[in-house]
């Protein structure tokens, strides 16, 4: 189009520099034709404008990221002209359109419809338009062009996938390990006891002390307190920037999805804590910031105890929101010092900014003998940012790094 605009304007040149110094009917009928074209192209780009129709279906509005769904767009003359020239651009940051051909034309009869049927993959979980963005169209004489934006596009709401994983990175699987080697946890009891809680099995109560005491008591079997994975997700929000937070929201998520699937295939129950904000009658911790204003968290927690619950708890995880506030150290100090996370065979952190509070928290993990993995989630995550403590393994990984790779 730009070498037909050229042609254009040093056509008009030349027909105003004939028609000033030499003047005469036929240099005014060339000056007066080519502005003539001008005038008819934009007409002709208005009724165009004016008068195609776009249609785009996609099969759901709920969607699984980097599930295929299907999805179409027609679009349709409507006028006794016929339509050339139609060029469709697609949101393309946050999903795609498979088989889709670039810069393809649609020329249309009048009355004539074309239809595309494709399938429509969301990158991302969170909630972001998808489909045609925008219609660009151009003249016959591919001299001008106008952009149509489309008013109303699709808007969907995309859950986090759950990524199958054959095996972790990490060395030794403490968690794996320690299952295997647990035989005796329905067995073998050892002497601490607690209060008996209902549910509890007759054969585990403790008889003796009870009568001692004149409070049932219950042994506990050698192993609970050393039972299952422990997750944290850090929810403070990075940036205000949806085409930089998105993704390493997704990720984050995508990796916790992985966890807890593999770890419920290995009939290992998972807990997953996080904060959200809250009120002042429901926080677990409150802070009070530099300007003085205090905000409120409670603490969340979401547990699987197998792959008859995952459905229900990916369900869970999608909905997590996110917090804007820039307090991920805060929250990752008070919530990794809860005895959820001093108890359990592994603790896996998920954090996407590294600072004194966090540094602070796993070096307390550490202390107490726990083992942790810490995901490292961002653009640029500089690991070095991190205490290089004993019983820890940091991994970083980009927003768009396959976990069956980095995991």
């Amino acid at each position: 189009m730009k070498r037909n605009r050229i042609i254009y304007f040093m056509l008009c040149i030349g027909a105003v520099v004939l028609a000033s110094f030499y003047g005469g009917p036929v240099s005014y009928s060339i000056l007066f034709g080519l502005i003539f074209v001008a005038l008819v192209s934009y007409i002709y780009l208005l009724v165009v404008y004016l008068f195609f129709k776009l249609y785009q279906v996609v099969q759901s509005k709920h969607i699984t990221a980097g599930e295929p769904v299907p999805y179409y767009f027609v679009l349709q003359n409507e006028y006794l002209l016929n339509f050339c020239r139609i060029k469709t651009k697609m949101y393309s940051t946050f999903s795609y359109v498979e088989k889709m051909p670039e810069d393809n034309e649609y020329e249309l009869l009048p009355n004539e419809s074309a239809r595309y049927d494709t399938k429509l993959i969301c990158r991302y979980r969170g909630e972001y338009k998808v489909g045609i963005s925008r219609i660009i169209i151009t003249d016959f004489l591919k001299l001008f062009s106008v952009t149509y934006n489309v008013p109303e596009p699709i808007g969907v709401v995309v859950s986090a996938r759950i990524v199958p994983l054959k095996s972790l990175r990490i060395e030794n699987n403490p968690a794996l390990n320690s299952y295997k080697e647990n035989t005796r946890l329905s067995t073998d009891q050892d002497a601490a006891v607690r209060d008996y809680m209902p549910g509890d099995p007759q054969k585990a109560i403790h008889h003796k002390l009870s009568a001692k005491t004149g409070d049932l008591k219950t042994r506990l079997t050698y192993g609970e307190e050393k039972q299952g994975i422990a997750i944290y997700l850090d929810t403070g929000r990075i940036s205000s920037d949806e085409y930089v937070f998105i993704p390493v929201e997704n990720k984050c998520l995508e990796i916790a999805l992985a966890l807890v699937n593999y770890y419920s295939g290995l009939s290992i129950p998972s807990r997953l804590e996080f904060a959200r904000p809250g009120s002042r009658s429901t926080a677990y911790t409150e802070r009070q910031d530099e300007t003085g204003d205090v905000s409120f968290y409670e603490s969340c927690r979401l547990n699987c105890s197998g792959l008859h619950e995952m459905d229900s708890f990916a369900a869970s995880v999608s909905a997590i929101q996110f917090r804007a506030a820039d307090d991920n150290g805060f929250m990752a100090r008070q919530l990794l010092s809860q005895p959820s996370f001093r108890n359990c065979m592994i603790a896996f952190i998920i954090v996407m900014k590294a600072g004194k509070e966090l540094n602070e928290a796993l070096n307390e993990l550490s202390v107490s003998g726990v083992t942790s993995v810490v995901y490292y989630v961002g653009y640029d995550a500089d690991v070095s940012g991190i205490l290089d403590l004993p019983n820890q393994t940091v991994i970083p990984v980009h927003p768009e790094d396959d976990l069956t790779k980095v995991m």
